[in-house]
């Protein structure tokens, strides 16, 4: 039977948890056989039936089925209009090399016709991925440098020339702009100093000066962002947001999207 008619998709519920996180574990184990640098290991709570829980409050997180059969999860995150994220995708060592991922992919597309760009990012080492997203027609834009060890390879992929995604310029940019995305030179970085949060927990920030030919503005580097970015890098913010500091306007990345370098 063809793959078409044998894989589905299916929301994900609380029950599922348990047998999608030792699904991912098996999934996330078997990338040692394709530049994983450890036999074990995998992206934050890929193995935990609590963090799959908390995914399905975030995000929209699908079972992905063969022949009525839980065989992995592929998880979207909603970005901005238009703006689609893989946040993560598996599935079970056991059914690879059927198409069922391609397919999970095939039909989350359709899923979501309002999407103008999908993103997502895949460790460099990981070949498997490369080939498989490439196939897809996802492009690779640049690089997260999120892990010291190494580098996460950024892909894009538009659906289609009707439906442009537009960045914004940096000097159309006003305090309280939500899910923006710019495109800028590094300039300058100040050097980190100590803060806290409302909470109390200290914090590092840094701000970068960047420039995009319209106008500048500071971009907030907070913790493990500052080791990230470089002074020349151009850089792309997908997921930012614009506060105002001491009466000047001020450039977020979001928590869980950190600045791409571009290629």
């Amino acid at each position: 039977m063809e793959v078409s008619k044998t894989v589905t998709l299916d929301r994900a519920g609380k029950e599922d948890a348990e047998k999608l996180s030792q699904i991912s574990r098996r999934a996330f184990h078997s990338d040692v056989d394709v530049g994983a640098p450890s036999e074990e290991g995998g992206p934050p709570g890929y193995d935990s039936p609590e963090f799959q829980t908390n995914l399905m409050r975030w995000c929209d997180y699908h079972i992905i089925l063969y022949n009525s059969q839980i065989v992995g999860g592929l998880i979207v995150a909603r970005k901005g209009s238009g703006h689609y994220e893989c946040a993560r995708i598996f599935v079970d060592p056991e059914y690879h090399n059927r198409g069922i991922a391609t397919r999970a992919f095939e039909l989350a597309f359709q899923m979501y016709p309002d999407a103008k760009m999908w993103t997502l990012g895949t460790p460099e080492w990981n070949v498997r991925t490369k080939h498989f997203y490439e196939k897809l027609g996802f492009v690779q834009v640049g690089w997260t440098k999120e892990e010291p060890q190494w580098r996460g390879r950024f892909y894009e992929k538009l659906m289609g020339p009707n439906q442009p995604h537009v960045r914004t310029r940096i000097s159309e940019l006003t305090p309280g702009m939500k899910q923006v995305q710019i495109e800028a030179k590094v300039l300058g970085i100040s050097e980190p100093r100590e803060v806290h949060s409302r909470t109390g927990e200290p914090l590092k920030v840094a701000e970068a000066t960047v420039h995009d030919g319209a106008g500048s503005i500071k971009l907030a580097l907070w913790n493990d962002q500052i080791r990230q970015v470089k002074v020349n890098d151009k850089i792309r913010i997908y997921n930012g947001y614009v506060t105002s500091f001491r009466g000047q306007k001020q450039l977020n990345a979001g928590r869980y999207d950190p600045p791409v370098i571009l290629s």
